[in-house]
């Protein structure tokens, strides 16, 4: 019983030996870690502020990137998808919507969304060569108009 009580003041006694010596150390040390410069300079805030702008400069195109490939759209499992929809007031359209093997013709308003009309055959959604004469038409009035301009 008495090894065990002189090792135990002996492991106490170590300890708080250490601990002193740690707290010396570090008093002797505290007077070397002050800071000579101040921690917020105008360089380490510009920069900080710029590496914001270019994270949110990225999260933005990533944001407009996806819109524009249509990746927000979620459809179920593929199963239902907009083919096309046609602008019929301020907030009124006509959606034609793709839902398994069926197309169905919907009217969608600010109030409501109804169904219009259940097409027995699907309408063909690759573009014709009407349409595409259609663009090509347009491109080059396009180019004219730009042509005029330039030279005016």
């Amino acid at each position: 019983m008495k090894a065990y009580i002189l090792k135990l003041i002996g492991i106490l006694g170590l300890s708080l030996w250490s601990a002193m010596g740690f707290t010396a150390e570090q008093s002797s040390t505290f007077d070397a870690k002050t800071l000579t410069t101040p921690p917020v300079t105008t360089s380490a805030l510009l920069e900080t502020i710029l590496g914001l702008f270019i994270v949110l400069a990225c999260i933005a195109f990533l944001a407009w990137l996806l819109r524009r490939t249509g990746r927000f759209q979620s459809s179920a499992n593929g199963e239902m998808k907009i083919i096309t929809s046609l602008a019929l007031g301020p907030r009124e359209r006509a959606v034609l919507l793709q839902v398994g093997e069926q197309q169905i013709l919907v009217g969608v308003t600010a109030q409501s969304v109804q169904t219009l009309h259940i097409l027995d055959t699907p309408i063909s959604t690759m573009p014709t060569k009407a349409n595409s004469s259609t663009h090509s038409n347009f491109a080059e009035k396009l180019q004219q108009m730009m042509q005029q301009r330039t030279k005016s």
